[in-house]
């Protein structure tokens, strides 16, 4: 029945001017937001640009260059955490809350946001009190050192309103919001001001362990619930004090090296917006398209392209998804099959160099960038080879996609010649980090400034308006990416102060002395864990647990990293997390369910393609061997 009375019309239009006003605040702070952080990428890449320039055409560099731009990164990863809140971008395990029942999902929804919002109050009050107490002036920027800070408790206030106004804007559930942060300011004045529970004589790690996937399972973001189980252990053995905890985290993401992360995410997003990638793939076509499965090849030998470029296997699955997954639907491939090959091949991109995986890892173990991005070059190419196997087989069985004529060499001559610029990309970034002229980070720059220097004036392919999007969508990612790494060091540190790496080691040191079923062991715990863990969270959170294990029983760290790093790839292909298959279903529009279940036989080569890369350490560190 319609409502007639002027009342009711009277109140339903102040609710909706209401709600329009909301919505123009949180619009006016995104935007706000998102100009801030698209600043402070590009301020991070033209200081650093900058700093290179001087340093290989004059001889001299700029000695705050370093300082300022991991300044600016810190900034860029507080920025990110409210728009990426707004823009719900975290990365999440849902599979669990998609099925609850509607009234147990609002529920649920609640208690996320309750979560979310007792750690955003953490952070913030703990870096008040940091700027607070922090004294002393940077050397090099000549800045009070508290500025650094400056930006947590700014994006943490931006955040606690979007999570309290976001319900009214969406029409949704308006009071989700409110009621999930009156949770969390109960918590934080039960727990941290009055502190009326204590789990005194209890173990840290082993609370904050249990905390972490009970807030993950829940389907609070990965880098919230790592943090929420940091906060809880403080119920046990207070090791980390709350100034303690955001200087932990800024500094776990203030590594040097950690700067190429942002560089290269820049880079791949400007070859994708200027089209740049487009010419890999129609490279991809003249040389694999003719093979029975020939789009499904080329989707496989593309990603292996695109990897040399990159490194992001997220951008590669939306890429693939957009580009490639139609094209196969349209040669007469099943929705899901067309959505599990794209997503099986955008594995590749974080195994071949410049990957974003192994440059974590790298930072996480300490280990050479150069020396493990050479090491992924055959792992890379022994999965791509396997997919292929795979594809052709599929389309021989389903009876699609028949071979067709080799392209004439005139078109793979030109299609080369197209795809030239950007491949070489590669070369330079690989050769020039594993040789020494360059380090990871200049690297990184090169990269960006090429991808503009093509996209800008060579091609033309993309005007201001594009650049500044691309800027802002590679901003968003960076911030997530980094909030990750900032996130896992005070989680990895009360690990390492509770002894769990060294109890780990001993307990299989213990159970056998054997290489073979220390590495069969090794990786039945990091499949398993990779079904829980996405692969950022995953390398930050286990590599330093497991790293000591792998000098202990004398395998190659090198051949190990890879193997962590494979391992825990697959895992975006599995349910319940998934990551690789969630973003080709939400692009391709096929069911996640339906992509999961055809991608059983690629994940059967792929597991065999991981059996050898475990017992064959030439495959990944031959290369590497033989080059250094």
């Amino acid at each position: 029945m319609k409502s007639s009375l002027p009342s009711e019309r009277a109140a339903d239009a102040t609710a909706s001017a209401g709600n329009g006003k909301i919505a123009l605040l949180l619009a006016g702070v995104d935007r706000t937001i998102g100009i801030l952080a698209t600043l402070a990428l590009s301020g991070l890449i033209l200081v650093l640009l900058v700093n290179v320039t001087g340093r290989y055409l004059f001889g001299s560099s700029l000695i705050w260059a370093q300082e300022a731009a991991i300044w600016l990164f810190v900034y860029l990863i507080f920025l990110g955490i409210p728009l990426a809140q707004r823009r719900q971008s975290h990365v999440a395990l849902t599979m669990l809350l998609d099925h609850l029942p509607p009234r147990l999902h609002s529920l649920a929804g609640i208690l996320i946001d309750a979560v979310i919002g007792y750690v955003t109050l953490v952070l913030l009050v703990a870096s008040l009190e940091l700027m607070q107490r922090i004294g002393g002036t940077s050397p090099t920027l000549l800045l009070p050192v508290w500025l650094k800070f400056v930006f947590i408790p700014l994006g943490c206030a931006a955040s606690l309103l979007f999570i309290a106004l976001q319900g009214f804007e969406q029409k949704g559930s308006p009071w989700h919001g409110p009621l999930g942060l009156l949770l969390a300011g109960l918590a934080y004045l039960l727990l941290n001001e009055l502190a009326l529970l204590t789990l005194a004589g209890g173990s840290a790690s082993l609370l904050m362990v249990l905390a972490f996937l009970g807030a993950l399972l829940l389907g609070v973001p990965v880098a919230f619930a790592l943090l929420f189980g940091v906060a809880l252990s403080g119920l046990a053995l207070p090791l980390l004090p709350p100034p303690a905890l955001a200087q932990n985290i800024v500094n776990g993401a203030s590594k040097f090296l950690l700067l190429a992360v942002p560089l290269f995410l820049a880079a791949g997003t400007l070859m994708n917006s200027g089209g740049l990638t487009r010419r890999l793939t129609d490279f991809a076509f003249t040389l694999v398209g003719h093979l029975r499965g020939g789009n499904g090849q080329v989707s496989v030998f593309a990603s292996l392209l695109y990897g040399g470029v990159s490194g992001s296997s997220y951008s590669e699955a939306t890429l693939g998804g957009k580009l490639l997954a139609p094209q196969m639907m349209r040669q007469g491939y099943p929705p899901p099959v067309a959505g599990a090959i794209t997503a099986a091949s955008a594995v590749l991109p974080n195994i071949v160099p410049p990957s974003v995986a192994l440059l974590i890892l790298a930072a996480a173990a300490n280990l050479s960038v150069g020396a493990l991005w050479l090491a992924g070059i055959g792992p890379g190419i022994l999965l791509a080879l396997c997919l292929m196997l795979a594809v052709w087989l599929l389309a021989r069985k389903g009876g699609f996609d028949a071979p067709r004529p080799r392209a004439p060499w005139r078109s793979l001559g030109c299609s080369a010649a197209r795809a030239a610029p950007v491949l070489l990309l590669a070369l330079i970034i690989v050769g020039g980090i594993r040789f020494g002229v360059v380090t990871p980070t200049e690297a990184g720059v090169m990269a960006v400034a090429y991808a503009l220097f093509l996209g800008l004036f060579a091609y033309r392919a993309y005007g201001p308006s594009e650049l500044w999007w691309s800027l802002e969508s590679a901003a968003v990612e960076s911030a997530l990416i980094g909030f990750l790494i900032g996130a896992s060091a005070p989680f990895a540190f009360i690990l390492v102060a509770d002894q769990v790496p060294q109890a780990l080691v001993g307990f299989l040191t213990e159970l056998s002395g054997q290489r073979w079923l220390i590495l069969l062991l090794v990786n039945l715990f990091l499949l398993a864990a990779g079904l829980f863990l996405d692969i950022g969270a995953g390398i930050l959170i286990l590599a330093p647990l497991l790293m000591p294990l792998a000098a202990a029983a004398g395998i190659d760290p090198l051949h190990f990293g890879l193997v962590i790093v494979v391992n825990l790839m697959l895992g975006g292909l599995t349910p319940p997390v998934g990551m690789l298959a969630f973003v080709t279903a939400s692009v391709t529009g096929v069911p996640t369910h339906q992509i999961f279940r055809a991608l059983l036989p690629l994940l059967g080569v792929l597991l065999f393609g991981l059996l050898i890369i475990t017992y064959v350490p030439a495959v990944s560190v031959g290369l590497a061997r033989l080059i250094g």
